[in-house]
């Protein structure tokens, strides 16, 4: 009974992620769990026409349980997860249509067209769904309402297919109001998450990475660092004369500095490259694939590029200039130690005169 129980939910797992669980992997979880169902509940029907000895009818329920079997299986194996959705909703309007031809047992096969619009809704998505939906419900009313029923076996009366009729579109309409809602939900919540996650990285005024993300960056890039004799170099920046020009101009006009340094510092660098801000005025550049002598260069033009900013306040003119130290991260060495001979450097640069930058040797 165990091990039963085990395959069941491992069989309702097939093609989940185990470190994820979105919108696609809620689709393919349901989507297993009704090949199941669907296999079990025509397997079982099938065995009851047999048995009321209506061979058609078991023979249709019996290829439909094999449907189910084998889409199971081939999903298995693949990815594809259209395909594997089109074949179970496809396979059940097709069923449906036939059960409303024969009647099933004492015409009852009409009652089991209600799981389509919900089953096609959520499988095929809102708008494609309901149009696959639109299409059943054209199909069985031409086969209902063909004058004399000539295209139908079982005898409906007009009062029952009417009401069929009317409770299916009833069904439909909810099921595809709930699947908006459900679906508008999910986006709102995906959004929401999607900002909550941006917070967490992003230092909210400059928009730079922050100190935890640029940790993260770091322990990612020496990973690579393994597997790949490139250099890594770290460069710690800090704004010359950060605090005078606070106690001085108010902190405001300090923001302001960090943002348009933020702004500058992104426009330099190199799209595999990270700066981060990393405290206060200090900013860590992240240099993936650079040497010390090429980091140096980048320095270098990044102080040029740093005078030529000039901010206006009342009368003032607020000129800038930044100091940096430069260290290389070697794959066995510690983050923390790459960091703190960066901020070694920056400090000899400061005591040198500031506006300037010093490597670590």
């Amino acid at each position: 009974m165990k091990k039963s129980l085990n395959w069941l939910v491992n069989s309702y797992k097939i093609g989940l992620s185990a470190n994820a669980y979105d919108e696609v992997q809620h689709r393919v979880s349901v989507i297993n769990l009704f090949s199941m169902v669907g296999m079990s509940i025509t397997g079982l029907m099938s065995i009851s026409a047999i048995v009321n000895k209506n061979q058609l009818l078991a023979l249709i329920l019996a290829c439909a349980c094999f449907t189910f079997f084998v889409s199971f299986v081939v999903r298995k194996n693949s990815q594809n997860i259209k395909l594997y959705g089109g074949i179970i909703v496809y396979l059940l309007f097709a069923l449906m249509v036939y059960l409303v031809y024969d009647g099933g047992v004492d015409n009852t096969g009409p009652i089991w067209i209600f799981m389509t619009a919900p089953v096609a809704l959520f499988i095929q998505g809102f708008k494609r769904g309901l149009l696959e939906v639109g299409g059943f419900v054209l199909i069985i009313s031409f086969l209902m309402f063909t004058p004399c029923e000539s295209l139908l076996i079982a005898d409906y009366s007009v009062e029952f297919k009417l009401r069929i009729l009317y409770s299916y579109l009833t069904v439909t309409f909810l099921s595809a109001f709930y699947e908006h809602s459900r679906n508008s939900s999910y986006q709102y919540t995906l959004e929401l998450s999607k900002k909550y996650q941006q917070l967490a990285v992003l230092d909210p005024l400059t928009k730079l990475s922050n100190r935890r993300e640029g940790l993260q960056i770091l322990e990612r890039e020496q990973i690579k660092l393994k597997r790949t004799p490139e250099k890594l170099s770290l460069m710690l920046c800090d704004v010359d004369n950060f605090k005078a020009i606070n106690d001085s101009y108010g902190h405001n006009i300090g923001d302001r500095v960090l943002v348009e340094l933020a702004s500058l510092f992104k426009s330099q660098v190199r799209a595999q490259d990270n700066v981060t801000r990393w405290g206060g005025e200090e900013f860590l550049f992240i240099l993936p694939q650079t040497s010390m002598g090429n980091a140096i260069e980048l320095a270098n033009k990044l102080h040029s590029s740093v005078r030529e900013i000039s901010i206006q306040y009342q009368d003032h003119t607020i000129l800038l200039s930044v100091s940096m130290g430069v260290s290389e991260l070697g794959p066995e060495e510690s983050i923390s130690d790459a960091i703190d001979r960066a901020d070694k450097c920056l400090y000899q640069a400061k005591k040198s005169g500031k506006d300037q930058t010093f490597p670590c040797s």
